[in-house]
């Protein structure tokens, strides 16, 4: 049995959690969720009778988000001390805990690096969870990161991107929308934001359904990626299936050519961000000089559709139990 710990709330890891739950499933493992609520709830999962429950009680009076309940996993399961669990990294607290509870097999799931409580990197609890839990990585990034604080147990659990673009992908010449941008990405770069609309036709992502991202990204020339990149994320991926170029900040996993595998020119240094000029400059060029990233931007696509057989090998290890048989 593999259990993954999950937060209750829709964000992009929880997400990513079931979706690996549900494809172990789909290839005859045997999966579930402990849903928690926050870093504090981290000390409500109790062990009894051999086997680790939640405080599910606390949790019934809080209503677990539709799109995960969509999945369909129980929330009233007690799980074996013998399961596998996977823990995010965001939860560094929980997986020093069920160490404690006596579980044998307790996991990292590294879907950020940044996102990890970093003030507590050095704490002798952080430093046994470096050392005596395995590390699954989404990123490069995030691989480099734990074997250089020193975690031996390492392997790749990327993720897979769902979207499915039309066939036929609108030119990239007659789109209308020059620049699309996540405006959580964008805190602090309101002045520039501001600069950009002077001299393009900016749209912000936010508020939409998904139908309504996608067709934004079919009909936009320039996804615009102000965030540091603590993990592979998503929207610039599924931009570039749709079509979009994306220009992003080289922070973070994007600044591992692994991860992020783009041309040097759509990877922008930070200092650029506070220059409006020289992005105004760069995003002129990107866009007046496109065609001359057709090929890598097909390339960059490719290695982007096979993301979900790569899913589903690393997915196969886990439940075969050979995860950490190889090196990341």
């Amino acid at each position: 049995m593999i259990c993954f710990v999950s937060a209750t709330g829709f964000t992009g890891g929880p997400l990513a959690i079931h979706q690996a739950a549900q494809k172990i499933q789909a290839l005859g493992g045997a999966s579930g969720v402990l849903y928690v609520r926050g870093r504090k709830q981290a000390r409500m999962v109790r062990s009894s009778g051999g086997h680790i429950k939640s405080a599910m009680g606390y949790l019934r009076r809080r209503k677990i988000h539709d799109n995960l309940r969509a999945f369909g996993f129980s929330t009233m399961q007690a799980f074996s001390k013998d399961a596998h669990f996977i823990v995010p990294e965001v939860f560094p607290g929980l997986a020093y805990h069920l160490l404690e509870l006596g579980c044998k097999n307790v996991s990292i799931w590294w879907l950020s690096v940044d996102n990890f409580p970093l003030s507590e990197l050095q704490t002798l609890q952080s430093q046994r969870v470096f050392r005596d839990c395995g590390h699954l990585c989404q990123s490069a990034y995030a691989a480099d990161f734990v074997r250089k604080n020193g975690a031996k147990r390492v392997a790749m659990l990327s993720d897979e991107i769902d979207l499915e673009p039309p066939a036929d992908i609108p030119d990239f010449s007659d789109r209308s929308v020059d620049i699309c941008f996540l405006p959580n990405k964008a805190k602090g770069a309101d002045r520039l934001i501001s600069d950009l609309s002077q001299c393009f036709n900016v749209r912000r992502l936010e508020n939409m359904s998904r139908d309504q991202i996608l067709s934004t990204l079919l009909d936009t020339k320039i996804f615009l990626d102000f965030g540091h990149h603590p993990g592979k994320d998503r929207v610039p991926r599924e931009a570039a299936l749709c079509g979009a170029i994306p220009v992003v900040r080289k922070v973070g996993a994007a600044a591992f050519h692994k991860d992020v595998p783009l041309p040097s020119d759509l990877l922008i240094e930070t200092e650029v961000f506070f220059d409006s000029d020289r992005l105004i400059a760069q995003v002129k060029s990107v866009i007046e000089n496109a065609a001359a990233y057709k090929s890598e931007m097909e390339a960059y696509c490719q290695l982007i559709g096979a993301e979900k057989d790569i899913f589903s090998n690393e997915v196969r290890a886990l439940v075969d139990g050979s995860v950490f048989g190889g090196d990341a």
